[in-house]
Formats: C-alpha cells, sequence, structure tokens
C-alpha cells in the first residue's frame, strides 16, 4: 500500500488519531499492529497525539498499553490534558448559564430526555442516566442535572440523550433546538446521544491550536477517524483519512479512506508512509489507500 506524493508536499511531522472505532476496538484494546506502527512514527521523530471524544477519566486503557501515552487532547477539544502528570495544560469551558437554557429547550421538546454534564472535578447526571463499562465513575453528582449545576460552575461537555429515539432524527431535532450555541457533535452511531460543547469548539479547532506551538501546519498532519465529532480534523489536515467502516457521511465527505479497523487500518497507512519516507522522496499522496 504505497501512497503517492508530490514533490511539494511537506513530510510529516504530526498524527493525530480518534481513539474509539479508530486506534481502539470494543474491548478497549490496541491491536498489536498498531502499537508498532505508532511506536514506529514516534521513533522516527513524529509526534502522535490522540484526539478524542472521551474524557479524562477514560484513558485507562491508553495507560495500560503504551508505554508513552503523550499529550491528549480530550472531551472533543476541550480539554489538553497530560495523563503522565495527570494535569489539565489548557481547558476551553463554557459557563452554566449557557447551558440551563440549552436544557430547557431540549427537554421542552424532547421531555423524555436525560442530561449529564462534565467539569473538570465532577460528573452530573439526572436519575436514570445508566452506567455502562466505559463510564466508571468515581466522582458523581446523581440528581436533576438542571438543579445540580451550581451558578459559576464551568462545563466541560453536556451530554443529552433520549432512550428509544432514532439517534440521527434525535440529533438533527437537537442541533436545531441549540442553534449555534454551544457546539454539537454525536460520536456513536447506534446511541441517540448529542454532545455539546464550548461555542465554535472542534477536535479541528484544538488540534490547530496545538500544531501551532509545536511549528506544525495543517500541511504537515496527517489524521484518523470515524465518527462526526472527527468530520472537522480530518478535512483540516492534508493527509486526513476517514475509517472505511466508519460513520457513512463522514466516509464520504472526506473521501481519502485508511482500511477498516479490523484490517489495522491506521496502522497500514503509516507503515505505508514510513516506508515511503525511506525509500523515495516525499509526493502527493491520492485521494484512496
Amino acid at each position: 500500500m504505497a501512497p503517492e506524493h508530490a514533490a511539494d508536499q511537506p513530510p510529516v511531522r504530526l498524527i493525530a488519531s480518534d481513539l474509539d472505532g479508530t486506534v481502539l476496538g470494543c474491548d478497549f484494546r490496541f491491536r498489536p499492529r498498531t502499537v508498532a506502527a505508532i511506536t514506529a512514527a514516534r521513533d522516527a521523530g513524529i509526534h502522535v497525539v490522540f484526539v478524542t471524544g472521551r474524557p479524562m477519566r477514560w484513558l485507562d486503557p491508553l495507560h495500560e498499553q503504551l508505554d508513552d501515552v503523550g499529550v491528549v487532547i480530550c472531551s472533543n477539544g476541550a480539554v489538553i490534558y497530560d495523563p503522565g502528570a495527570e494535569r489539565v495544560l489548557e481547558a476551553s469551558l463554557f459557563d452554566v448559564s449557557e447551558a440551563l437554557p440549552v436544557m430547557a429547550d431540549v427537554a421542552r421538546e424532547f421531555p423524555d430526555s436525560l442530561f449529564a454534564a462534565e467539569t473538570l472535578e465532577r460528573v452530573y447526571t439526572d436519575h436514570g442516566w445508566s452506567r455502562t463499562d466505559r463510564m466508571e465513575i468515581r466522582h458523581i453528582t446523581e440528581a436533576p442535572v438542571r438543579e445540580s449545576l451550581a451558578p459559576g460552575t464551568e462545563v466541560v461537555k453536556l451530554l443529552a440523550k433520549l432512550d428509544g429515539a432514532d439517534p440521527n432524527r434525535y440529533f438533527e431535532h437537537v442541533r436545531e433546538i441549540v442553534a449555534g450555541r454551544l457546539s454539537v457533535t454525536h460520536s456513536v452511531a447506534a446511541a441517540p446521544l448529542v454532545e455539546m460543547g464550548q461555542r465554535g469548539l472542534t477536535k479541528a479547532r484544538t488540534l490547530e491550536h496545538f500544531a501551532a506551538e509545536h511549528g506544525i501546519s495543517h500541511r504537515e498532519v496527517m489524521a484518523f477517524g470515524d465518527m462526526p465529532n472527527d468530520l472537522e480534523m480530518l478535512t483540516w489536515a492534508e493527509r486526513g483519512y476517514a475509517m472505511a467502516d466508519g460513520h457513512p457521511h463522514v466516509v464520504a465527505t472526506v473521501g481519502r479512506t485508511a482500511p477498516a479497523f479490523a484490517e489495522d487500518g491506521v496502522a497500514q497507512v503509516i507503515e505505508a508512509y514510513l516506508e515511503h519516507e525511506h525509500t523515495a522522496p516525499v509526493a502527493r499522496e491520492g485521494r484512496h489507500v
């Protein structure tokens, strides 16, 4: 799988990858070939940063499987986190006063909606917000969210869900209700779950800021993802790859694809790039691998 290159295209200096469905499977495990490819990229002097919708508390699978996790961009770009130091480097938050009217409007249209709000210190969930293996909770307040958030609380992410609803229809309706007051996205195809962050926030916005701090332009970035919350990142990066088994809209919009997760898609692309860099001048890659 040798990519094509253009002579004027700079080499990759940063690889940005989503986690779930891209390099992590349903068991939250990396495939060995992926770990080897990430290690090889870092050994070649390429920055590797994970850009995920997961909050900080869901990064344990990285610690368990990687010697060097590096800095992680979490919560759809809201938090830049150093897991090794357990330190928040930057955070893009919004005031509870922006969240409350959004929750009221969504609840007015969909009375059975449940809400959760993540802050840097705690998680607030309505009664009935189901727990999963992903959502192991240590610091949680389970009570009506609209009553639990104190004035002045700064929110990382607001979530709304409506059990039994069609995921795409619920997402589109909530996006219309929010009407640009917050950023709106979703990352779980089969779940009627909507994720909201600071107005204008995307993975791409934070990644661009992170890259610029390292003197890296979008033309020097390779990115991987599979869901709508990855879309801006994949179209911003010069070499953005949608996973072949990802969300159909993302695959169609990005155009350039990596093989499916089960086929070690990310590893295949990285391996091909590294091999080509050692055997030929850099040139423009085609739209598909």
